[in-house]
């Protein structure tokens, strides 16, 4: 009897022994994911750093040699987010190798804990049926009668217990394969934002060479070259001031939903609005811009390069660059966005897209990167809502931008 009690013992000590292989790994894994993590609030602070010099430098004259630091400043913030994104890359990648340990050991502890019940309740049927009586007469000794009687409540103990242990394990397996999926979504996300980064950089390093080749390096070329940009886009808002003014007539309450918060998503995490919609101080103030008819949406806070949501879910109607055709004169780098509600958004001033024309995106998706991309005075997100029975598509009337959204605008505010 003392033998079956050892058997039993050695397969409760089999099913909560842990894997000899992942275990001894396991710890050197999450330590390199908490040197990642270290690496990653460094390189978070360089950027801020980086961001702060970007603000004081926009709020300057505009020179040739402002415009010049400007760039640079933004190719070195660039850069840092490239590294920031590669360091957030390997963490990722770490962090699904120890699901995947985590994985293969819950899978192989279920199977362990399988073979053991089995083995368990194979037991259980060779006595199965037996009375008490049978037991007694059974054994010579009544201390035998009472061994045979233990060893069965506590064949019955171990299968509960270890039925117990087999449903955790399922549960934690679950649970693992649920943080794997996600975690390797957020990683196609993340190379996904490490090519637009590149993109990107490659991008303002061709800006910087086109500036010094136009101007040759001279502030009286630079000047004039501000002074034509200055004359073409004062001429360019007049025209789309006049024809957002007209589909602002052909908007339809009845085809939009009811005004209350949380009809669209924030396009931006911890938003910050550093200009409202409408007859704001700065729009009054800036006649030759605003041209009396106020903002036609509103500006949110975004470093360069910081991720633009989808305020919800909806179909890429366009993406497009003002600046191939009327540079500094509109919204530059663009996405235009319509949703099933009547709705369409549109985002402006990016530095990258992270979408194509015709995708189907949903809430919270990122779509885009903030950047100064068209007339800016720096990096931020002006994000503007129309009727989508309104948005029209071409060129200003005098053709100086090629290709643009035009629409009758709403208060975001309406519906954020």
């Amino acid at each position: 009897m003392k033998s079956l009690r050892f058997v039993i013992l050695a397969i409760l000590i089999v099913l909560i022994a842990p894997s000899r292989t992942w275990s001894a790994n396991v710890d050197e894994l999450k330590s390199q994911i908490t040197s990642k993590q270290q690496e990653i609030q460094e390189l978070e602070k360089q950027i801020e750093a980086t961001q702060s010099t970007l603000n004081t430098v926009g709020k300057q004259k505009q020179t040739l040699t402002a415009e010049v630091t400007n760039l640079n400043n933004k190719i070195k913030q660039l850069e840092a987010d490239i590294r920031l994104n590669t360091k957030q890359i390997e963490k990722a990648e770490l962090t699904i190798e120890v699901l995947s340990g985590e994985i293969g050991d819950r899978t192989q502890s279920i199977a362990e804990q399988k073979m053991a019940i089995a083995s368990l309740l194979r037991s259980l049927r060779e006595n199965d049926g037996q009375s008490l009586f049978e037991i007694v007469i059974a054994n010579d000794q009544i201390s035998e009668f009472f061994d045979q009687v233990e060893y069965l409540n506590t064949l019955d103990d171990a299968i509960a217990q270890n039925i117990g242990m087999l449903t955790n394990a399922k549960v934690a397996l679950e649970q693992s394969k649920m943080s794997t999926e996600a975690e390797q979504t957020k990683l196609a996300s993340l190379k996904n934002n490490l090519v637009t980064r590149k993109s990107t950089e490659t991008e303002v390093k061709n800006e910087k060479s086109q500036l010094l080749t136009q101007t040759k390096q001279s502030e009286t070329a630079y000047q004039k070259l501000l002074r034509e940009r200055e004359a073409e886009r004062k001429a360019l808002q007049d025209e789309i001031s006049a024809m957002e003014y007209e589909l602002q007539k052909l908007i339809d309450p009845s085809r939009l939903p009811s005004k209350k918060s949380g009809v669209l998503a924030w396009p931006v995490e911890n938003p910050v609005i550093t200009q409202g919609f409408g007859f704001t101080e700065f729009a009054t103030a800036r006649t030759d811009i605003y041209k009396g008819q106020g903002h036609n949406g509103i500006d949110l806070r975004a470093r360069l390069g910081t991720p633009i949501l989808a305020a919800d879910d909806g179909e890429v109607w366009d993406i497009g660059n003002t600046d191939l055709t009327c540079p500094g004169g509109s919204y530059g780098k663009w996405v235009l966005l319509r949703h099933a509600n009547g709705l369409a958004t549109i985002y402006g001033h990016l530095s990258g897209f992270n979408t194509t024309k015709g995708a189907v995106v949903k809430r919270g998706q990122i779509i885009a990167f903030s950047g100064q991309t068209g007339y800016s005075t720096g990096p931020h997100l002006h994000f503007t809502v129309y009727d989508a029975g309104t948005v029209k598509f071409g060129p200003s009337k005098s053709g100086r931008c090629k290709y643009l959204p035009f629409g009758g605008y709403v208060n975001p505010l309406d519906y954020l």
